[in-house]
């Protein structure tokens, strides 16, 4: 098969190797899209951890064409995606779906080969069916809408609500949609990309801004008593500042955005005195089901934020920062 390969940080290959063999309880599906996360970046780059030689690829969507126990044939033909953790499944941490807690835990993408690659190896335990009226490329980009689901979740976001959503790249865009179906209102967004900006508002965004102190100004006079629920996506140290300083009393700041291991100085008063829920959402496993299940059911559909495709060939240009900065550009995806 041919597999985008990164030997070691900064240097990718695409390579031929032999089509990987399931083992039992594992599946093989062959790759129909995969999602280009900014994490694959970091991956690339070193500064993020990860176990090389290592092919990346945490967001994918195929069709199960091998099998490693006779008990699992009928996953053979389906299409699927899947959880990416990897786990014992038998310790009191897996038992209550604390995936990242088991002292066995890998992640595909990060400690074992991951999808950017004509075929990708899985946990049978690990899959998700999708129906076929869910298009490949839909099914690839829902572990994103997974982390946007867990944000509301952890922010407790229900009807009435009001939000601000600091950052309109695909995470950003997939809270805003997690927000607004439960019911969040009057959302406002920060990003300095204004196509981002109109793109979140046609999925319903109330105020757009590039400008941090004329989001601040429109958030006093929208969210009079403050915000209900500040995400930050953008791992910009001062937007975090502003992002706390915006929230409400008893509200919730989630910061969602890697900070690239940056500190920052805070008042613990400014958290504890206004008695501000700070809840981290980087490791929130098990909700790439629930996304699946919303997309079945025509709740949350998400594909209109794909805006390139490329074939694993493109890779040097797919995988450029040149690419990813340009006007239109929101997500790609590889089609092996």
């Amino acid at each position: 098969m041919k597999a985008l390969v990164v030997q070691r940080p900064g240097l990718v290959e695409l390579v031929k190797m032999d089509d990987p063999v399931p083992s039992p309880g594992w599946v093989r599906v062959r790759v129909r899209a995969v999602g280009i996360c900014m994490t694959d970046f970091e991956v690339i780059q070193g500064t993020i951890e990860a176990r090389y030689p290592l092919i990346p690829g945490h967001e994918w969507c195929g069709i199960v064409d091998a099998v490693g126990s006779p008990s699992d044939q009928a996953w053979i033909g389906r299409k699927v995606t899947g959880d990416n953790e990897i786990t014992c499944g038998e310790c009191i941490y897996c038992r209550r779906s604390e995936w990242r807690r088991c002292s066995h835990y890998e992640q595909i993408g990060f400690d074992v080969s991951g999808a950017y690659a004509e075929y990708l190896l899985v946990p049978t335990r690990n899959l998700h069916q999708l129906p076929e009226d869910v298009s490949f490329d839909q099914g690839a980009i829902l572990e994103p809408l997974g982390v946007g689901l867990a944000v509301a979740k952890l922010a407790q976001a229900r009807p009435g609500l009001t939000a601000i959503i600091l950052g309109a790249g695909p995470i950003g865009l997939n809270c805003l949609a997690a927000l607004k179906a439960s019911g969040a209102i009057r959302i406002l967004c920060l990003d300095l990309r204004k196509f981002r900006l109109e793109f979140a508002q046609s999925w319903g965004a109330t105020g757009i801004y590039t400008d941090p102190g004329e989001l601040a100004a429109a958030a006093a006079r929208l969210h009079p008593e403050g915000t209900d629920i500040v995400v930050d996506t953008t791992g910009n140290i001062e937007i975090l500042r502003a992002g706390i300083a915006m929230t409400c009393f008893g509200g919730a700041f989630v910061p969602a955005g890697f900070c690239r291991h940056k500190s920052m100085e805070i008042e613990p008063d400014t958290i504890h005195l206004r008695n501000l829920r700070v809840l981290g959402a980087g490791c929130n496993s098990g909700f790439t089901g629930v996304a699946a299940r919303c997309v079945s059911a025509g709740t949350l559909l998400t594909e209109p934020m794909i805006t390139h495709h490329y074939k694993l060939e493109d890779y040097q240009s797919a995988l450029s920062r040149d690419a990813v900065a340009a006007h239109g550009y929101i997500k790609g995806i590889f089609v092996p």
